[in-house]
């Protein structure tokens, strides 16, 4: 007999009302300290960008300063000083940033490829609200060798578009008194509200010689990143503390245009047959109108994605789909209005749902599929987030049968609601060519009462649309209108300055499908409490200690029968005075196969209850040395046999030109059913030889299936928004590294041009 359902509600509210009791009494006394503002200063003319600051520009300008530290102690002055200045004409906005340092010669500077990890370094990150909404922003890093990293940050943090490129410049200089930048940003490049008194402004420094962090509009300690070890979020992305840059009146509000044409060939050939190679050319358009100064309309002809970069293989011995990211242009700028589903926690696993996944448009098992066209629009507009996007791609021939062309539609709208909070609703739709659509529609809700806790929710239901698309002779089928094509949620978030914990309560019926999206599992009721703990304790080489409990429930939905039970206990990790964290933790994993699983090819797991333990250690170094060290093992149960498992990764910063990292995952299972391992290799080697200039390989193995691949990618920046792109790819078969046999050599060309009337 089915199991009564409990309601979703109930239990995370009774899990948010135990997590409250015992934090009550931890929060702080002291009261919320006063964010800074600075003004902006218009002038005629503006400095050139080439790190020196003495122009006369600057010379009138207002100087932010008195920066606060964020570590290793929070609300104490800066042991180095810091001046920050802002002057804008009507083209472009400059900021000018002196940061004095009593060493110079210890500054560190690996870092000069574009997008790369410049945190790690000495840096500056500067962060604008433009829209002053206490949510959003634009992140824009640099260091001594004029390296720049971009990013849009949403929701404070919980979406992080890393593969946004903006056009901006930047030029740095060393100092006997330390290192100046100067950072140019087009206003062509930012969307905003002209009608806004002020912009969020927060500058963060990091000294890393000294490990020392701060900020011009000063961060508490509990605004740090805890448990995410390696992710990009970083304290300046508490948007709603940021201070307030005023000044920035008259901008011009007349309509903004960019055509970007391009050309594209390459020459293939598969070595196995005795054919010539194959040749081909192409061309396309991709425009960007500024309909407002706060709406962006976006639209791409005959698009082509031969420049991006390749995946990293990852290894799956799961039943469930594995996750990968979105490094392609057209469908990254504001990427984050369309987040629509529970909170991604983790970003080194996928998410259990997301209602709209780029990746799905275009690409189909890691394969393109030709987009004929797209259009999108994003923005905000008063209090309000706007996405709407259409792409329509082209059928294609594969192994299985022809997939369809097909018509993608996702419609986003978010209100914001006092400072933080905010509601919002999503629709989206998939149309294929002589097949019925699927649509999805849903509301959300982030509800923030202060800034230490976070209160969300959603709500979505899925269906198949009774109106055909295009050249459709089937009739819906009878399941289409049944119930149980619904998924729904609700979170809870609290982070204290020694305690954090996350509620997440989730259910996902049998039949909801997002046809336009990400589902991980479905016919599941998912409960998920985390609960970190990190004491101060600034003892000898210790900062901090570090203690987690991760829980991950799953039972189905129409039987009540546990599916997945994952427990991680760390009892004890530390955070060094040298920023070098380790930890050692306890796995104990419940599995209810109800069907025979293949977790490698020829070794099949029968269905059965199955329960195992893993003891794990894992060590994370100081990545801003010239050589730093990233890893995981494991070693224990595995399905009524054993496993060990890692990931290891080599990172060497030789200089600000020459870096490489070396990574190896692996896992050796012995099972009643048979023994095998799965080794992946990967190689790569980043030359930069201007922040404008690089060439990226990437060498990757699976010694499992053998094969054997390698992307070389020569990218030129020969103008901003302009680029070169020589792009070389090989495959080969290779179970014997020795006896390799090429596959697929191809080589493609892409060249851009960016034209702004």
């Amino acid at each position: 007999m089915p199991k009564p359902k409990p309601n979703v509600a109930a239990i995370a509210g009774g899990f948010a009302l135990l997590a409250v009791l015992p934090v009550a009494g931890l929060q702080d006394s002291a009261p919320t300290a006063e964010r800074p503002r600075m003004a902006a200063t218009r002038v005629d003319q503006g400095p050139n960008v080439d790190g020196d600051l003495s122009d006369a520009a600057w010379q009138a300008s207002e100087v932010g300063t008195d920066f606060m530290q964020h570590e290793p102690l929070d609300g104490v002055a800066a042991t180095e000083q810091t001046e920050v200045r802002v002057v804008f004409t009507d083209s472009a906005i400059y900021f000018g940033i002196t940061a004095f340092d009593a060493n110079p010669d210890a500054i560190i500077a690996r870092e000069m490829e574009r997008d790369s990890r410049v945190y790690q370094d000495d840096s500056i990150i500067l962060l604008l609200d433009t829209f002053h909404d206490r949510r959003n922003a634009y992140a824009f890093e640099t260091n001594l060798n004029g390296a720049r990293t971009d990013t849009l940050v949403t929701d404070e943090g919980r979406d992080l578009n890393l593969e946004w490129d903006g056009i901006w410049s930047v030029a740095s200089r060393k100092t006997v008194r330390g290192w100046a930048t100067e950072i140019a940003i087009p206003i062509s490049t930012l969307r905003f509200d002209p009608a806004a008194p002020a912009w969020g402004f927060n500058v963060q420094r990091y000294i890393a010689h000294k490990r020392e962090m701060t900020h011009w509009s000063g961060l508490p300690r509990e605004v740090g990143v805890l448990g995410q070890v390696g992710s990009q979020i970083q304290p300046v992305h508490r948007i709603s503390m940021a201070g307030e840059l005023t000044g920035l009146t008259g901008l011009a509000q007349s309509a903004q245009l960019q055509i970007k044409p391009f050309v594209i060939g390459d020459v293939s050939e598969d070595p196995r047959l005795d054919l010539d190679p194959a040749t081909d050319g192409d061309y396309g358009l991709d425009l960007k109108w500024g309909v407002t100064r706060s709406l962006a309309l976006d639209l791409t002809w005959n698009t082509d994605f031969a420049e991006v970069e390749v995946d990293e293989l990852q290894t799956n011995l799961t039943r469930f789909s594995l996750y990968f990211p979105e490094k392609r242009d057209f469908f990254l700028e504001n990427a984050g209005i369309f987040d629509f589903g529970p909170p991604h926690r983790r970003f080194y696993e996928p998410p259990v749902l997301k209602a709209f996944f780029s990746r799905r448009v275009g690409l189909d098992e890691g394969r393109q599929v030709p987009i004929d066209w797209g259009a999108r629009l994003t923005g905000r507009m008063g209090g309000w987030d706007i996405g709407v996007l259409r792409v329509a791609t082209a059928g294609v021939d594969r192994d299985d049968g022809a997939l369809a062309p097909n018509a993608f539609t996702v419609a986003r709208l978010k209100r914001n609601v006092g400072e933080r909070s905010s509601v919002g609703a999503m629709l989206t739709e998939t149309a294929p060519d002589g097949e019925l659509a699927n649509r999805v529609a849903g509301v959300d809700f982030v509800y923030k009462p202060g800034p230490k806790v976070i209160f969300g929710g959603f709500w979505s239901s899925s269906g198949i649309s009774e109106e055909r698309s295009a050249g459709a002779r089937t009739e819906a089928p009878a399941a289409s209108s049944a119930a149980g094509e619904s998924a729904y949620g609700l979170n809870f978030d609290y982070q204290g300055r020694a305690l954090t914990v996350f509620l997440d309560a989730q259910e996902i019926e049998k039949d909801h499908d997002p046809g336009a999206g990400f589902l991980l599992r479905s016919n599941v009721r998912r409960l998920n409490p985390q609960i970190q703990w990190l004491p101060r304790i600034e003892r000898g080489p210790v900062r901090s200690w570090f203690t987690e409990l991760y829980v991950d429930y799953y039972e189905t939905l129409d039987q009540g029968e546990l599916e997945t039970r994952r427990i991680e206990f760390s009892p004890i990790g530390m955070r060094m005075t040298t920023e070098d964290r380790w930890r050692l933790g306890y796995v104990h994993e419940t599995e209810n196969l109800f069907a025979p699983f293949e977790v490698s090819p020829g070794v099949v797991i029968p269905p059965g209850r199955y329960e195992f333990a893993t003891v794990e250690a894992a060590a994370f170094t100081n990545q801003s040395r010239l050589f730093g060290l990233r890893g995981r093992l494991g070693v224990g149960d595995f399905y009524g046999g054993t496993q060990t498992s890692g990931r290891v990764s080599f990172n060497f910063r030789l200089s600000k030109n020459l870096q490489t990292e070396t990574r190896w995952a692996f896992n050796d299972v012995e099972l009643p059913q048979g023994a095998f391992d799965v080794g992946l290799y990967s190689q790569l080697v980043s030359l930069t030889f201007t922040p404008n200039l690089r060439l990226n390989t990437i060498i990757q193995y699976d010694d499992l299936s053998g094969d054997l691949g390698t992307n070389i990618r020569l990218h030129w920046i020969y103008r901003p928004g302009s680029d070169l792109f020589v792009v070389y790819n090989e495959n080969w078969m290779a179970e014997d590294l020795r006896r390799r046999q090429s596959t697929r050599r191809q080589i493609a060309v892409k060249f851009t041009y960016l034209i702004q009337p």
